[in-house]
């Protein structure tokens, strides 16, 4: 197992991807990067609270989470190799070998689910990207906050260590981003249980 990954992250990290895959169309790397983000993005909107509890750095295409970045990155995904394969008619291409297990999915997760791939069904991988580089967007506003904005749109820097801060999306609404903040404590806390 990945060390930065809990094998329940994992697991539900595979399965969104077969689910994404079955039900959105072809995915590749860039999409596959877009629609993980903007599933966390709308469940911490929606309900306050992490879909897969992960860190997102700022980068200079958008939000990427680094360690499934590098695995698709690879000529076979490792920490996903339960889950997804290169599509054997084009190597940019991610296909599910496995069925979708929906076990470590909340009615909440799957309507979250369902709205993505709503969302996400017409879409390319640049109009995510463009989605997610949007002026409103958490990608420019962390990179605003870090000082980082004119360098990533110079393309000085492709990525940065810095990370996607979901709290910005509670600036004026203090009983939202508190639940959330606690709801980070608490993945940290289970999390550090089961290390």
């Amino acid at each position: 197992m990945h060390n930065s990954l809990t094998s329940q992250q994992i697991n539900k990290l595979g399965n969104t991807l077969v689910y994404l895959a079955n039900n959105v169309g072809e995915l590749n790397k860039t999409k596959i990067l877009k629609l993980l983000y903007l599933i966390e993005e709308k469940s911490i909107k929606k309900f306050g609270y992490p879909f897969l509890g992960v860190n997102f750095q700022l980068w200079k295409f958008g939000p990427v989470l680094k360690d499934i970045y590098i695995d698709l990155s690879e000529d076979a995904p490792q920490i996903l190799s339960a889950y997804i394969k290169k599509a054997d008619y084009d190597n940019s291409l991610f296909v599910p070998i496995t069925e979708f297990n929906d076990d470590e999915f909340s009615d909440n997760d799957m309507f979250l689910l369902d709205a993505i791939v709503d969302f996400a069904r017409h879409k390319t991988a640049k109009d995510l990207v463009d989605f997610t580089h949007s002026d409103n967007s958490l990608w420019k506003l962390s990179a605003l906050k870090n000082g980082i904005y004119e360098q990533l749109e110079a393309k000085e820097i492709n990525s940065t260590e810095y990370l996607i801060d979901f709290s910005l999306l509670f600036e004026d609404d203090t009983f939202h981003k508190e639940r959330y903040e606690s709801a980070v404590d608490n993945l940290a806390f289970i999390q550090q249980l089961k290390s």
